[in-house]
């Protein structure tokens, strides 16, 4: 293993480093406490979200926030607990709701998502996967028209950067999704989103791939990196020390005590996601919905519909609280009357997200040989493969200066 790069995480964003570093003819170790188990990759809303570039801190949502805590409905919530060890993580939440940072997030996130599809293709063909993820669009819903015209920064934003866009009424949107309430007369039409039939079997079918092209995976739980004179010489696992002479963080939530052992900080935190899966829901979805008002989506699967969203701040540790899913559930049934099917199979995940909502990709600044691709909050799967080509160019050609945006040095200003 001396000359392996390790890879630290096998979700999705781990993965895609694997296939960068396979790709290259690289030696390469995935280290992860369960390689097969439960990831955050495999519960999200099984979308390829090429044109999601806003931030979720935007100038004036420190008026929406207390709405949404006491909305027992509502997109948000946190667990009293965590406030103290959250504070600067939402200071600095915060301070990102400016005009100038939010045009600057979405041109970073621009620089990732403009090259998605291109990054993605291949690695489907690849790993024949490509016939299970279909370009279905999706629909952003909204109450009516003046809804939608309060939000004006986002579709400004993604006119400029490119991204087609159409504007549905009433009667086209019955027509597309007969099965929404009336009560939304509205939507935004994205046809660029690319919907997967099932994440868990993509990442099943990916760790296959990788196996086939000699890449060793390894469960144990990663604990500390170990550096010497400025270079990285390998990890401290939960079971035994391994050498290495690249190290690559893609461990999700869990990273920034990974960095914060090299002496790098990170503001990074479980932004923990919900989600139901209804096998027969009984009614038809064409495409993915997201109900702005509401901030949850409804996505159709391999596996039926998928109701998801949330944010729940409530740490690593603690137990689920599975009437976050139960509620988003409730607000689905508000918005399509007839959906059936039960209870369904309930779902929490850790999102790894940082406040300005941008992830964590690059070199370290401190230990030679060390890299890392974590905190994409919701978009791990959909920059996976692009975060692992980049990370992986600038780690064996040693010039990260391309992806300054992600730095993990920007949390020390």
């Amino acid at each position: 293993m001396p000359d392996s790069t390790i890879v630290v995480g096998a979700g999705a964003v781990g993965l895609g480093c694997a296939y960068a570093l396979a790709k290259r003819g690289q030696r390469v170790t995935v280290i992860d406490r369960d390689p097969v188990g439960d990831k955050a990759s495999y519960g999200n809303a099984c979308a390829l979200a090429l044109t999601d570039c806003m931030p979720l801190s935007t100038p004036g949502i420190w008026r929406s926030a207390p709405g949404w805590l006491l909305d027992p409905l509502g997109p948000l919530s946190i667990r009293p607990s965590q406030l103290p060890s959250l504070v600067p993580w939402f200071w600095r939440f915060l301070r990102q709701a400016t005009m100038a940072k939010v045009e600057a997030c979405a041109a970073a996130q621009l620089q990732l998502n403009g090259r998605v599809w291109q990054d993605f293709e291949p690695f489907l063909q690849a790993i024949g996967y490509a016939d299970r993820v279909q370009k279905k669009g999706m629909l952003k819903l909204y109450k009516n028209r003046q809804s939608f015209a309060r939000s004006p920064l986002e579709w400004r934003l993604k006119r400029q950067q490119g991204f087609q866009i159409e504007l549905i009424e009433r009667e086209q949107l019955r027509a597309m999704e007969p099965a929404v309430s009336s009560s939304k007369q509205f939507a935004v039409f994205h046809p660029q989103w690319q919907i997967v039939d099932d994440p868990e079997q993509l990442l099943a079918c990916w760790r296959d791939w990788l196996q086939s092209q000699g890449v060793t995976f390894v469960s144990d739980e990663v604990q500390a990196l170990l550096s010497d004179g400025g270079h990285i010489v390998g990890l401290q696992g939960a079971k035994k020390k391994y050498s290495a002479r690249q190290v690559i963080v893609a461990a999700g939530a869990w990273s920034a005590a990974l960095s914060q052992s090299v002496g790098e900080r990170c503001l990074l935190t479980s932004e923990r996601g919900y989600n139901t899966t209804i096998a027969e829901p009984g009614i038809e979805v064409q495409h993915m919905l997201m109900f702005a008002e509401e901030q949850f989506v409804a996505t159709p699967m391999g596996q039926g519909l998928r109701i998801g969203g949330a944010a729940e701040f409530a740490g690593l540790q603690a137990a689920p609280n599975y009437q976050r899913s139960r509620a988003l559930l409730t607000l689905a049934k508000r918005f399509l009357p007839e959906l059936g099917g039960g209870q369904g199979h309930m779902w929490m995940g850790h999102r790894p997200s940082t406040p300005d909502s941008l992830p964590v990709l690059g070199p370290s600044k401190k230990s030679q040989g060390l890299a890392y691709a974590f905190g994409h909050g919701h978009m791990g799967l959909t920059q996976s493969i692009t975060s692992g080509e980049l990370v992986v160019e600038a780690l064996l050609s040693g010039n990260g200066a391309h992806l300054a945006p992600f730095s993990i040095s920007r949390f020390d200003q």
